[in-house]
């Protein structure tokens, strides 16, 4: 994660300290470097910010009438990536908006914006030569309202550029260089400004050299320097050396002095960020509180406090992480109270710390989270108490309700990490609740089994009773938890903590393998805990395929497994199925010659789908042998005269009662097959047909100004709805990633519901799975009735996975 501002704060205080993603906004093609909230002076809520995209363009987002937030100007203008971006309101009388972009172009853009319309204009570019921008920030002048622009550059200086008018208050104004701060030793990479109550101007800057400085500006009366009252009632006589720079400003000179307040040297690694305090609202106004929040690659934050006594600035906590695998802050923000933390680390992850008034003390608190990359695949657990998901950032998650007594609303978190593997994840089956496997780019299938650890923290934090998880009694003789060794990729399982004496100084003990603690959690983990002691332990590897694993189905009873590689000729495209209880291969399923895109059991278990890049789809049918076992037999396979797409099928679904399947391809086609005859006797093969007519999906753009439609909105996940009624309920997943809802029936396709980005996803949608059952479960408190209510879970290559509430009765 590579921006941070206090959206976070905003939504959690609306949920008593929970967190809950309120919206999310598309406009960007490309990835978001940075995002600002435009603050007002008088403390009121904020409806605009800024972002900046590596995409070239920055967007200033406003707050609409509905309560979300639309674009309402795209700023465009510079010729690479825009990699930082501020702005603030000017309450001068002029109503202006000032927004500043910096650029890989080596420029900064100033944008402004005045009251009468919406359109910002570029007014002037600084030119930074072959020299980049690497933090910005915008403040004011004391005892005025000229803007100052400070830029931390990679020649490790601070730029400071305030706004000059030559031509009286009525005239125009534009941005010159007044001066350049040196200290730092390595590139600038924070800056913050703050106006303390004496009214000086505070800049705090963080660099590579691990060092926090800080800067006063002050206002001065024709040269003579303006003193601070505390130091002149001080009686100091040694004064720290000052810099001097004028500005013409409304129609007279306006003088300045900086000078370096004090350097803070706390950190052991760089320092990515830095934010002063909020200003507290007094019964005199607003004041300042001189505490400075400090984030830095060495894993820690430092909350630096002025002593008054003194005078010195002294580091009075320190917060962070101990242990794990990450990479230290990349930033953090003050809530607008001042009473919370919130950071973000390099693979996406959010830490949060409340202070607690009755103990003094900053405590981690419970934030949202996800994954930093592309979501490949999730998978329901059988009786739909959690939510599994893989993705590209080498992780699997497992994501339950939190249940809380007397809370009615219902959200949502990650309650286990249990795999952190090597390897991009592929695919994962679910085999039982405590229980699945997963694929990565690697040859191995690798099966998994949950902890007792992770068993009883489950049970607590989701409010289910013990007693009545016949698979965790069975499970008490599972180890507590797991760990991963140095340079492994393998889940080990830690049966019990091991203590090392003092007198047992062997140098086998100076660096254990085992990481686990047990944690007795009643609310979700935090991001330490998930990272190291939410791991399930591997159990099994599997062992036949000879590409990286593609695709993964367990069929309902979680006996039997399917898997399928990445291939380019029939031999590797084979199917592979496994017996979960022996982990023995008993079967090899040939049919397609290209990779199996998606695999599918139905509901019923005696079916197996295949679907394929050589745009051919495969049913197996279990038939019985002589001794008893079952094993599937190609029953049914499309051909280039019976198929009905022209490009790869991505993927399939079966509808409840097993009677039909859906197929989805990059032509833009969902086509429906049945069954030719029901009333076959199951120890005959079964045939499906084509029924009805395909579904095709267009293309929609404008040309001039003209809409136009073309064939081809590539299907990239399907879903059917678990209701057992007529018509059925088909959930659509595009490669733009919206999702559409279908009532279909034998000839006959409705479109019901349309999830556009703002509520679906705003890249390729990878999977789609409705919740088992029809929403029947402790957590779906609703008016609606559980027959009518559904809950659609959807993953997309845009790092998110989301749950929709779908009310089948108001479709």
């Amino acid at each position: 994660m590579l921006c941070l501002d206090v959206l976070e704060f905003l939504t959690c205080s609306q949920y008593a300290g929970s967190g809950k993603i309120l919206h999310t906004l598309c406009q960007h093609t490309a990835r978001i470097n940075s995002v600002k909230w435009m603050r007002h002076a008088d403390k009121s809520p904020e409806t605009e910010l800024v972002s900046a995209s590596s995409d070239g363009t920055a967007v200033v987002w406003s707050k609409d009438d509905a309560g979300g937030y639309s674009p309402s100007t795209v700023l465009q203008g510079h010729e690479s990536m825009v990699t930082l971006a501020d702005g603030r309101y000017v309450n001068d009388g002029r109503g202006l908006l000032i927004v500043v972009t910096a650029s890989v172009d080596s420029t900064i853009r100033i944008w402004r914006r005045t009251d009468q319309g919406d359109t910002m204009l570029c007014t002037q570019i600084l030119g930074l030569g072959s020299g980049l921008c690497l933090s910005l920030s915008l403040g004011l002048l004391p005892a005025s309202q000229a803007l100052l622009l400070a830029c931390g550059t990679d020649d490790s200086r601070i730029q400071l550029f305030a706004e000059n008018s030559e031509s009286g208050d009525q005239g125009p104004t534009e941005m010159v260089k007044v001066d350049s701060l040196m200290g730092h030793e390595d590139w600038v990479r924070a800056l913050d400004f703050a106006t303390d109550d004496c009214g000086d101007l505070l800049l705090a800057s963080g660099a590579q050299d691990s060092m926090v400085r800080l800067w006063r500006i002050s206002a001065s009366v024709g040269g003579a320097i303006k003193r601070r009252v505390c130091e002149l009632a001080a009686g100091e006589d040694i004064l720290p050396q000052e810099r001097m720079f004028s500005v013409m400003f409304r129609g007279g000179p306006r003088h300045f002095a900086v000078s370096l307040e004090s350097v803070l040297a706390g950190h052991e690694g760089w320092v990515y960020g830095v934010n002063w305090h909020p200003s507290v609202t007094g019964d005199d106004g607003n004041r300042q509180r001189l505490s400075l929040l400090s984030s830095s690659l060495d894993k820690t934050l430092v909350l630096w406090s002025l002593d008054e006594q003194s005078g010195v600035w002294l580091d009075a906590v320190r917060l962070g992480e101990v242990g794990g695998n990450t990479l230290g802050f990349y930033g953090a923000k003050f809530s607008p109270d001042g009473n919370s933390v919130m950071a973000h680390g390099y693979q996406g992850s959010l830490h949060r710390w409340r202070h607690s008034q009755e103990q003094g003390s900053w405590n981690p608190d419970v934030t949202v989270g996800g994954h930093f990359a592309g979501v490949v695949d999730l998978a329901w657990e059988p009786g739909g108490q959690f939510l599994m998901s893989a993705g590209a950032d080498q992780t699997t998650r497992l994501h339950a309700p939190w249940v809380r007594p007397g809370v009615t609303q219902v959200t949502w978190y990650e309650l286990a990490r249990p795999q952190v593997h090597g390897y991009d994840m592929a695919c994962l089956a679910m085999l039982s609740r405590y229980r699945f496997v997963s694929g990565a780019e690697e040859k191995v299938s690798r099966a998994f089994q949950a902890p007792n650890n992770f068993v009883s923290n489950f049970h607590r934090i989701c409010g289910l009773d013990p007693e009545g998880d016949l698979e965790a009694t069975a499970m008490r003789s599972t180890p507590h938890g797991a760990s991963v060794p140095a340079l492994g990729l393998s889940n080990k399982a830690v049966y019990e903590t091991q203590e090392v004496l003092l007198d047992d100084r062997h140098v086998k003990n100076e660096y254990p393998e085992a990481y686990f603690v047990p944690v007795e959690m009643t609310e979700p983990p935090t991001e330490e805990n998930l990272i190291q002691n939410t791991l399930w332990l591997e159990v099994q590897k599997l062992y036949g395929h000879g590409y990286e694993l593609y695709s993964l189905a367990a069929r309902p009873d979680g006996r039997l497994l399917a898997s399928a590689c990445k291939a380019t000729d029939a031999q590797h495209a084979a199917i592979l199925l496994w017996r979960t209880d022996s982990w023995q291969q008993v079967d090899q399923l040939t049919s397609h010659q290209l990779t199996v895109t998606q695999l599918s059991f139905s509901p019923d278990s005696l079916y197996l789908l295949s679907v394929s890049r050589d745009r051919r789809w495969t049913v197996f049918q279990e038939q019985q042998n002589t001794v008893g076992n079952s094993r599937y037999q190609m029953a049914c396979t499309s051909s280039k005269t019976t198929g009905v797409h022209s490009r790869i099928i991505w993927c399939c679904a079966w509808s409840h009662d097993s009677r039909y399947f859906a197929t989805g391809s990059r032509d833009g086609k969902v086509a429906v097959w049945g069954k030719e005859d029901d009333q076959a006797p199951s120890d005959q093969l079964v045939q499906f047909c084509l029924s009805g007519v395909p579904l095709q999906l267009p293309v929609q753009f404008c040309l001039s100004g003209v809409p136009l439609q073309l064939p081809g909105q590539s299907v990239s996940a399907l879903a059917f709805a678990p209701k057992l009624t007529r018509p059925h309920v088909l959930a659509v997943g595009l490669d733009c990633g919206e999702i559409l809802l279908y009532k279909w029936s034998p000839g006959s396709w409705s479109k019901s519901l349309h999830l556009d980005s703002s509520c679906a996803h705003h890249l390729t949608v990878k999977r789609l799975s409705f919740r088992p059952g029809i929403g029947a479960t402790s957590d779906t408190k609703d008016k609606y009735s559980a027959s009518s209510f559904a809950q659609l879970a959807s993953c997309g290559s845009d790092h998110t996975v989301k749950i929709n509430n779908i009310y089948l009765d108001k479709l």
